[in-house]
């Protein structure tokens, strides 16, 4: 009979607590451990990013961030201390209080409101070496709907990460490039219509990606691309129209051409109208001498233009 009775009892705290929180024996498991810890070194940082289970995060009070010096020495090094405590919805730390030509080691572990930890992450080591120089000469040549960015070589035994953006100076972590690049050049599907941003970082091949500063932004604007002027412009006569052609311009990304007709001084050459290609018709009689205008359209603006004067119909006698 006592023991039942000391069975209800127990039941009834768990129970009863149940109601006041829910601290049951599952509040005293290990909670979910952080997994996938990386890092990166960039100048003088060390980023450091974590995963999680998706909507555990409050199941814990955070996550504890521990670094440990290594001896390069010794195989293993176990006096790991807390460089952070962070909040249940972080998955990145920078850390800045390190020294080029040390090691470090670091892992993550979450607590939980019991302060229960989890199992440790997996461990990474990283060894900081100097990094290398900037790249330099940054530049950019169009082919269609193509970029190619070109630069100086830093030296040998250094690679290459690309970034891009729509905004100065604010680049994602992720390169375009998905292996680092050996050569000192990189292709890119460009819209001459947007304005980009380009920068470049070197870095070495190590166990984990360890870039230096990056390079001069290169900025690629629509107001960069003005076409040159047409060549070859001549004028074909008839009695009721011109017909106007000249040589494509180099240019591949123009989105045509405009042409200008003047028969007045005094009014100035008017717009007649666009092709996409080297020729077009004027369908109004040359009855009176005009000139006219060619100019390459770019995304932004106009061209030099082409001029050809005196255009008149003379009928042969």
């Amino acid at each position: 009979m006592r023991q039942i009775i000391i069975l209800f009892i127990f039941c009834s705290l768990i129970f009863s607590c149940g109601k006041k929180g829910d601290p049951t024996l599952k509040s005293y498991e290990k909670p979910p451990a952080p997994s996938n810890l990386k890092a990166i070194h960039r100048e003088s940082e060390i980023l450091l990013f974590w995963d999680f289970p998706e909507g555990e995060e409050d199941t814990i009070k955070g996550f504890q961030l521990l670094r440990a010096g290594v001896d390069i020495s010794k195989e293993a090094s176990d006096n790991f201390e807390r460089l952070a405590f962070l909040e249940p919805d972080k998955r990145t730390y920078t850390d800045t209080d390190f020294k080029i030509g040390s090691q470090y080691r670091y892992k993550i572990v979450s607590k939980n409101f019991k302060g229960i930890v989890s199992k440790d992450s997996n461990i990474i080591d990283v060894l900081l070496e100097e990094p290398p120089l900037s790249p330099e000469r940054l530049f950019f040549a169009i082919d269609f709907n193509f970029i190619t960015l070109n630069w100086k070589s830093v030296e040998e035994k250094v690679f290459y990460n690309i970034y891009k953006s729509d905004k100065s100076g604010i680049y994602s972590l992720t390169p375009l490039n998905n292996e680092p690049l050996k050569e000192t050049s990189f292709r890119d599907s460009f819209d001459v219509r947007k304005t980009v941003y380009y920068t470049v970082r070197s870095l070495k091949r190590t166990d984990i990606r360890s870039e230096g500063a990056p390079s001069e932004e290169l900025v690629v604007s629509p107001s960069d691309f003005v076409p040159s002027a047409p060549e070859g412009l001549q004028a074909v006569v008839s009695e009721d129209k011109v017909y106007l052609i000249w040589k494509e311009v180099q240019e591949t990304w123009i989105d045509g051409y405009r042409v200008y007709r003047q028969t007045d001084t005094s009014t100035g050459y008017i717009f007649i109208g666009e092709t996409t290609v080297p020729a077009f018709i004027d369908n109004e009689k040359p009855l009176i001498k005009r000139n006219y205008r060619v100019a390459a359209l770019g995304p932004s603006k106009e061209g030099t233009p082409a001029e050809i004067r005196d255009i008149m119909f003379i009928p042969f006698k």
